[in-house]
C-alpha cells in the first residue's frame, strides 16, 4: 500500500509542477497527458513481489484498490481545477490548441503557395536569363573560332632599347608602311647597338592563352641592316615555330598542329641587334587551360 501511495503522490507532483510551468499550451497538454498515461500504467503494475519486498501483515488488496481509485479522482479532480476549474475548461483548452494548429497549418499552406508563384516566376525569369547566357556563349565561341589578329596594342618587351627612342611597343603600333621613315611617321623597335649579347630578343605578351594561327615579322624599309635577319628564332611560349631565312620584306610563318601559347619571342642565337618594323600574330581563343 505504502509503495502504490508514493507511486500516487509522486504523479500528482509532477502534474502540477507541469502545469506550473511557462510552456505553450501545447507543450503543457502533451507533458499532462504523459503524466496522466504514468499514472494509469502506476495503477495496472502490480506491487513488488513477495519475494522482493514481503509485506509486514496481511494485504486487503479491495481496500487498497479502492483507495487507490479514489486517490486518482481526487488527483484529476485537482488537474481540472489547475487547468481552469473543471473538465470543460481542458476541453476548451484542447479545442482552442487544436483551432490554433489549424492556423498554423492554414498559414504554412498560404507561404507554401506563395513560395510556388514565387519560384515559378523567378523559374520563368532564370529560363530567360540562362537563354541569354546560351546565346552570349554561341556568340563568344563563334568570336573564339574566328582567326584574327590577336598581337596589335599588346604589351611587350626588348633587352635594351636604341637611344630610348625605339621602343618594343613600335612592333605591335599597327603602323607598316612602305616609306623610308623609321624616325617618324614609320617607326621601328630597335635594340641597343651597344649592349649586344646573344639571344638579344623581342617579346609580345598575348594576355591570354590563344591558339597560334600565323605569325608575320615585318623587315624595316632601309637594307641597311639585312644581313641582321636570317636564322632568327620564332617561339610561341615554349615551340619552336620557325627560323628565318634570307632577306624578305615580309617572312610568314603558319603554324601547323595545335599551339596553344600567351607569349610570342623572336630571338637573336648570335650576338647580333634585332630589329623590326612590324610583328603581327593571328590566331584564335582565348582559351582556358582546361579546354585545350
Amino acid at each position: 500500500k505504502q509503495w502504490y501511495q508514493r507511486r500516487v503522490r509522486g504523479l500528482s507532483d509532477c502534474v502540477r509542477s507541469v502545469v506550473s510551468l511557462s510552456l505553450p499550451k501545447m507543450s503543457r497538454l502533451i507533458t499532462l497527458l504523459c503524466c496522466l498515461t504514468c499514472m494509469v500504467s502506476a495503477h495496472e503494475q502490480p506491487a513488488p513481489s513477495e519475494e522482493d519486498n514481503k509485506p509486514p501483515g496481511p494485504l486487503d488488496l479491495a481496500a487498497l484498490q479502492l483507495e487507490l481509485r479514489e486517490e486518482a479522482v481526487s488527483l484529476r479532480e485537482e488537474m481540472y481545477s489547475l487547468m481552469g476549474g473543471s473538465q470543460t475548461t481542458l476541453s476548451w483548452v484542447v479545442r482552442d490548441l487544436v483551432q490554433e494548429v489549424r492556423g498554423y497549418k492554414e498559414i504554412v499552406s498560404e507561404q507554401g503557395e506563395f513560395i510556388k508563384d514565387l519560384m515559378s516566376k523567378h523559374s520563368e525569369e532564370m529560363r530567360t536569363v540562362l537563354d541569354q547566357l546560351d546565346g552570349l556563349r554561341s556568340a563568344v565561341d563563334v568570336m573564339r573560332s574566328e582567326v584574327r589578329l590577336i598581337s596589335q596594342h599588346k604589351l611587350t618587351w626588348q633587352n635594351s632599347t636604341q637611344i630610348d627612342r625605339y621602343v618594343s611597343d613600335f612592333l605591335v603600333d599597327g603602323v607598316y608602311r612602305m616609306t623610308d621613315d623609321e624616325s617618324g611617321m614609320n617607326p621601328i623597335q630597335h635594340t641597343a647597338d651597344n649592349q649586344v649579347g646573344p639571344n638579344m630578343m623581342v617579346m609580345i605578351d598575348l594576355g591570354a592563352l590563344f591558339k597560334i594561327h600565323t605569325v608575320k615579322l615585318w623587315k624595316r624599309t632601309s637594307t641597311c641592316c639585312d644581313s641582321r635577319f636570317p636564322g632568327l628564332l620564332i617561339y610561341a611560349d615554349d615551340t619552336l615555330i620557325g627560323v628565318t631565312s634570307g632577306v624578305k620584306f615580309l617572312y610568314n610563318f603558319p603554324v601547323n598542329g595545335e599551339v596553344y601559347a600567351s607569349k610570342i619571342y623572336v630571338k637573336q642565337p648570335a650576338a647580333i641587334t634585332v630589329n623590326f618594323l612590324e610583328i603581327q600574330v593571328f590566331g584564335t581563343g582565348p582559351f582556358s587551360k582546361d579546354e585545350i
